[in-house]
């Protein structure tokens, strides 16, 4: 039986995982995955490793040395990392050398490079030498961008391929009727006439929250009916809840905390909104189209990929009146939120797990031949 192992420094991430771990499973591979925290998914084995987002913390060495010991025992015919620590880790601990014809394959799924147009001088200098350096420890680097397509093939002389994110579930993410939706409103606690706007992230300082906040202050004089729908955890959350009494938002900003059925919050909103510094590919917002509805977020890479093919979402800069003029124009034209909905449900399509899991196939495939 051939061995498959899968990294990620994120607790929760097989979930994004699951197509290809029961793709494996069905080849008749035994499947692994190492990440901190409880998981779900199609995996024999789960080793629970506490990984730090920070590449920084003093607990990646030993994280690092639990992983080498994993590694070695588990013999793995090919190893699949994620994320910036996971991928860093996992290529560290896998045994490379490109003459031994036994060693395992090794890929890393790349979710947004650190070094990115825009980004801080000091994450091109730390960031981008190390991702060069374990390039050469890489069978093939995938991205899910066409930024970080581009610089990698500019920089890295590793094969790189890019796909279309990680796979949207259309049987799962859908829009609903207008009688389900009012429903779906009473259910939470909100009126059929509530304007109401969704982003679901993480509460950490690049996802931006603070920005809605600021703006929040002159759109609710606009938009009396206003809702602000904030859906995630994190460790940033109190300091925002704070922001929003300090400000007198509490009557339009809902926390709505880690949600499993996320996908009803979207179905009973009107528009969905993200003010995200850096993405690599932004699986919420496809999540959103899904279901109907418009998009307005920043202009940023991951974002420009979603909304250069889907007319029609708007993309706002931080450095003007943008984001009020797009949340105030879609407020005041209900026709143009539903024919811009309509038009989402399509291109959702292209974004679709069944989609992912084609493109992934043929490099798992092309890998495995050699």
């Amino acid at each position: 039986m051939k061995n498959v192992l899968f990294i990620s420094n994120h607790a929760g991430f097989s979930k994004f995982n699951a197509p290809y771990m029961k793709w494996f499973h069905e080849k008749g591979w035994r499947v692994e995955n190492v990440s901190p925290g409880i998981e779900t998914g199609y995996y024999d084995e789960q080793h629970n490793l506490n990984i730090s987002r920070n590449p920084f913390s003093i607990k990646n060495i030993a994280a690092l040395i639990k992983l080498r010991k994993i590694c070695k025992k588990g013999k793995y015919d090919l190893i699949h990392c994620h994320t910036p620590v996971g991928g860093v880790l996992g290529r560290l601990c896998a045994k490379y050398n490109r003459n031994d014809p036994n060693r395992p394959k090794i890929l890393y799924t790349a979710h947004g490079f650190h070094f990115y147009k825009g980004a801080n001088i000091f994450y091109w200098l730390l960031f981008y030498p190390i991702e060069k350096l374990l390039a050469k420890r890489t069978d093939i680097i995938i991205t899910i961008n066409q930024e970080d397509y581009s610089l990698a093939k500019k920089y890295f002389s590793t094969r790189v391929e890019r796909i279309n994110g990680v796979g949207v579930s259309l049987d799962k993410f859908k829009p609903v009727s207008n009688i389900e939706k009012i429903l779906i409103r009473e259910n939470n606690g909100f009126l059929e006439e509530d304007f109401i706007i969704i982003y679901c992230a993480q509460f950490i300082k690049r996802k931006n929250h603070k920005f809605i906040l600021y703006n929040l202050k002159y759109l609710k004089d606009k938009i009396p009916n206003i809702k602000i729908c904030f859906v995630g955890n994190g460790k940033d959350e109190i300091k925002i809840k704070k922001i929003a009494n300090k400000l007198r938002l509490s009557n339009f900003v809902y926390f709505m905390g880690y949600r499993k059925d996320v996908n009803v919050l979207y179905a009973m909103s009107d528009l969905l909104i993200s003010a995200s510094k850096q993405e690599g590919f932004p699986l919420n917002i496809v999540e959103g189209m899904a279901c109907g509805l418009p998009v307005v977020c920043s202009n940023i890479r991951g974002h420009r990929d979603i909304v250069s093919i889907a007319k029609g979402n708007i993309l706002f800069d931080f450095k003007d009146n943008s984001f009020i003029k797009a949340i105030l124009d879609l407020y005041k034209n209900s026709k143009k939120r539903e024919e811009i909905g309509k038009m989402n449900i399509e291109y959702a399509k292209q974004f679709s797990i069944e989609n992912s899991l084609n493109e992934m196939e043929k490099i798992y495939l092309s890998v495995m031949q050699h």
